[in-house]
C-alpha cells in the first residue's frame, strides 16, 4: 500500500513539474522597433487591412525605459540596459557611469559556443546595433571605432548600412579585407548568393542607413531574417538581434505615414521569425522598444480618406512605458511590469 501511495505521489509530481516547468529555449530572437510605443502598434493595427502579428502573443508586458541621467532615455543607454543589465548615461554605448566599459550579452552566447548575429535598419555602427558588439563612450562619435571593435568580436553576421565606416574610413583601412581573412563571406546585397555552410557572413547594404520603405528598401528586413536563419541555425543555437530602426526616425520627423510603413515592415519580418518558432519549438521571440518617440497620439480618423488623424507630443523620445511581447520557450518570464535592464537577466537565467 505504502510503495502504491509513493509512486501515486510521484506521477502527481511529475505531472506538476511538467506543466509549470520554464523549457530553456535553445535559440532566442530579440527584436527591437526603435520608437515604438502602443500607439504606434496601434496605428498600424487601424491603418492596415490585415490582422498583424502582434495578435499571436499571448505572453505581454511592460518596461521602464528611463536611463540612469535621465528619465527619458536614449537608445544608447536604452540598449546599454539590454545588452548589460545595467542601467548608464544617455550616449554611452556598453559604458558604466564612471565610463568604465561592460561585457554585453552577445559574448556570453560567444562564450558558450552558440552562434551570434546582428540585423538593423540603420547602420550597424548606429547605437542599438553596437550595443550588442562594442563599447564607446560617446555614440555621437563611434562609427568608425565600433566597426575597428567588431572585427574581434567574433560574431557570426553582421547585416545592415554602414559600409563607409569599414571600407571608406578617416584611417584608410579596409576593415572589409581584414574581416575576409577572418573567415567572413562579405555580400552588398541580402538578395546576392551566398555559398552553403556559409558560418560567418557580413551584408553592409548601404554606404551609412538603409533606405526607408517608401524610399523603396522593400522586404529587405524580413529578407535580411530568412538569411540570418540560414547562416545561424545549428544543433547548439542561436542568438539573434533585430533591429527595425526606422520607426524611431518616423516619430523624429513628426511622420505618422513614416512611423506606420516601417510598423508594417517591422510586423513582416515578427512573421519571419514567428514562422521559424512555430516549426522549430526551441526558439523563444521577444519583441520590443527601447522607448517611444514623439509622443505619438491617435485622436481620429478621416473616413474620406481612410487616414488616422494624428498628434505629438514632441520630435524627441518620451518617458512613457513600452509593450514586451514573447513567444516561446520561456516566454512567461516576460509578462508584467518591470525594468528594462530585466531583459538581459531573464534571458541570462534561461541560458544558464
Amino acid at each position: 500500500m505504502e510503495n502504491r501511495f509513493l509512486l501515486f505521489l510521484s506521477i502527481m509530481l511529475f505531472i506538476s513539474c511538467s506543466e509549470n516547468e520554464t523549457v530553456n529555449p535553445k535559440n532566442i530572437i530579440l527584436m527591437i522597433g526603435d520608437g515604438m510605443g502602443l500607439s504606434q502598434i496601434s496605428a498600424a493595427y487601424y491603418q492596415s487591412n490585415d490582422e498583424l502579428c502582434f495578435s499571436e502573443f499571448e505572453d505581454i508586458g511592460f518596461i521602464k525605459t528611463h536611463s540612469a541621467s535621465s528619465i527619458i532615455t536614449d537608445s544608447a543607454a536604452g540598449a546599454t540596459a539590454f545588452s548589460t543589465g545595467k542601467k548608464t548615461y544617455n550616449g554611452a554605448i556598453n559604458m558604466d557611469t564612471d565610463t568604465l566599459p561592460l561585457k554585453c550579452i552577445t559574448y556570453d552566447f560567444i562564450d558558450k559556443n552558440i552562434k551570434t548575429g546582428i540585423i538593423t535598419t540603420s547602420s550597424v555602427t548606429h547605437a542599438t546595433p553596437g550595443c550588442f558588439y562594442g563599447n564607446n563612450k560617446d555614440r555621437w562619435t563611434a562609427d568608425e571605432e565600433l566597426a575597428l571593435q567588431f572585427i574581434n568580436s567574433n560574431i557570426n553576421l553582421l547585416i545592415g548600412g554602414g559600409q563607409k565606416f569599414f571600407k571608406n574610413r578617416s584611417d584608410n583601412r579596409n576593415l572589409i579585407d581584414s574581416l575576409e581573412q577572418k573567415g567572413y563571406h562579405f555580400i552588398s546585397s541580402v538578395n546576392d548568393q551566398i555559398p552553403e555552410n556559409t558560418d560567418k557572413l557580413i551584408a553592409l547594404c548601404a554606404p551609412k542607413h538603409p533606405k526607408s520603405i517608401s524610399q523603396g528598401r522593400g522586404n529587405f528586413l524580413s529578407q535580411s531574417i530568412e538569411l540570418a536563419l540560414k547562416t545561424l541555425k545549428n544543433e547548439r543555437g542561436f542568438f539573434m538581434v533585430v533591429e527595425g530602426a526606422q520607426i524611431d526616425w518616423g516619430g523624429h520627423d513628426n511622420d505618422s505615414d513614416y512611423i506606420i510603413s516601417e510598423l508594417l515592415d517591422f510586423d513582416k519580418s515578427i512573421k519571419a521569425a514567428l514562422n521559424f518558432a512555430k516549426n522549430n519549438n526551441e526558439t523563444l521571440i521577444i519583441v520590443t522598444a527601447d522607448h517611444e518617440t514623439g509622443g505619438y497620439g491617435i485622436t481620429g480618423k478621416n473616413d474620406k480618406t481612410n487616414k488616422l488623424i494624428t498628434g505629438f507630443l514632441n520630435d524627441d523620445h518620451t518617458a512613457t512605458m513600452v509593450p514586451v511581447f514573447s513567444y516561446g520557450p520561456g516566454s512567461s518570464n516576460f509578462k508584467g511590469i518591470f525594468d528594462n535592464t530585466e531583459i538581459y537577466h531573464k534571458i541570462k537565467e534561461l541560458i544558464k
